[in-house]
């Protein structure tokens, strides 16, 4: 389970010693969790939920696997630059 009062926290440290990017996403997509760890939070994105997937360029690159919320927590801090 996602304790999302940590999971800003969480992903704030880890843009800040670049375990998370601070750029977009390419090449984003959707589906069933198949077991992965969530590149946000760390937990296991199991099949009843939704995982979100990209790269961090246009043509390939590391690839990243969050939660569905997770993801949007991402993009949101990332965008606003809360990186303290």
């Amino acid at each position: 389970m996602i304790d999302l009062d940590v999971v800003p926290s969480v992903i704030r440290r880890r843009l800040q010693d670049g375990r998370l990017p601070h750029g977009r996403v390419w090449n984003l997509n959707g589906g069933e969790g198949d077991g992965q760890l969530c590149d946000a939070c760390g937990a296991i994105v199991t099949s009843d939920q939704i995982a979100m997937g990209g790269t961090l360029s246009e043509s390939g690159g590391r690839a990243l696997q969050f939660h569905a919320l997770c993801f949007r927590i991402w993009d949101n801090v990332r965008a606003l630059g809360h990186t303290a």
